[in-house]
């Protein structure tokens, strides 16, 4: 961290700058870091650089740690592949600050590279196939989405544009749909036209919407109620809701064959609930599998800090990265004397 005086006359800096604290603990996604000071030359400062790194752990239902994927770095929401041989997720540059889309392939350590913009590009989707990925990026003035070849073989393209930030959420098993929040209503899109719809309109905000494997229902958090919890409604039109979370929840993902749908209690548990879908949507009740230790949300973008087997016997992770020599928090006493000294 650097301080230079400044001159309230001319409105101008003065000096040179100088280092006050060194090794700041930073975000970089929300470039935000862990000091504040005071007008009588007080500083408080925590040092250490743990505080934004986290990794891909694979769990089972126990919540047994199995195996990891990739090294610790700055990651947010995880998209497995379809056919289980990949993972998408976005990655922060603690050095440029910039958020790309990484795939990592999980039967070897091999990891791709697949946005190079200077903005945020973050929350990849796979398509059915696995032949292609949508994200959101901000290289203009809103959030749009973009599609890109999961081999990074093409350029992405735009495929939804708008005066709010659009983030996708999910793509059907028939390839016909993806959904995607814009503001706070649930959209799908369709890639063979590039037409948008609306699904739901939010009387408060949602987000993560989840198609069924049968591909007639959705799945979604919302907070209507003043807190976050899973609701399940028809597709493509939504008739009816369904309230499956009882105690807060949020990002609901649908075991492979649907008869299961997992979501994040507001504590961080991860929850299992037996569903019934066909011509009708039933819900059991919601049980713990596990709790569950994931990087705790920093900018708009993060929506998804997990994902499942198609099984639904494994559950691979975005977790913290506890480190235990993180330094107490610092006290700087009339800091300013060192400054151009």
């Amino acid at each position: 961290m650097l301080a230079q005086q400044f001159d309230l006359k001319r409105l101008k800096l003065t000096g040179e700058p100088t280092g006050v604290v060194a090794d700041l603990q930073y975000q970089p996604q929300v470039r935000r870091a862990v000091y504040a000071v005071s007008d009588n030359g007080l500083l408080v400062s925590q040092t250490g650089s743990g505080v934004a790194l986290s990794q891909p752990v694979w769990f089972d239902r126990r919540g047994k740690e199995l195996s990891t994927v990739a090294k610790a770095d700055v990651y947010s929401n995880l998209s497995l592949a379809p056919n289980g041989r990949s993972v998408a997720i976005d990655k922060t540059d603690m050095s440029g600050l910039n958020t790309d889309v990484w795939t990592y392939e999980l039967q070897r350590e091999s990891a791709k590279r697949l946005t190079f913009a200077p903005a945020t590009s973050s929350t990849p989707v796979w398509s059915p196939d696995a032949s292609r990925l949508v994200f959101s990026s901000n290289r203009k003035m809103h959030l749009d989405l973009y599609m890109k070849n999961s081999d990074g073989a093409q350029e992405e393209k735009s495929i939804v544009q708008g005066d709010f930030d659009s983030i996708p959420s999910d793509w059907s098993r028939d390839g016909k749909y993806i959904l995607y929040t814009q503001g706070k209503d649930l959209w799908f899109v369709t890639p063979q036209d590039m037409k948008s719809s609306l699904v739901l309109k939010a009387p408060s905000a949602l987000r993560n919407g989840q198609f069924s494997p049968d591909g007639k229902w959705v799945a979604y958090a919302s907070n209507e109620s003043g807190r976050w919890e899973i609701y399940v409604t028809s597709f493509p039109e939504a008739r009816g809701k369904w309230q499956v979370s009882t105690g807060g929840g949020e990002q609901p993902r649908w075991r492979g064959d649907g008869k299961e749908l997992f979501y994040l209690s507001s504590d961080y548990k991860l929850m299992a609930t037996p569903v019934t879908t066909g011509a009708n949507f039933d819900a059991g009740t919601p049980v713990t599998l596990f709790q569950a230790a994931p990087r705790q949300p920093v900018p708009l973008t993060d929506r998804f800090a997990y994902d499942v087997s198609r099984d639904g016997q494994r559950f691979l992770i975005i977790t913290q990265v506890r480190q235990a020599d993180t330094a107490p928090m610092s006290i700087v006493l009339n800091w300013t004397k060192k400054l151009n000294k």
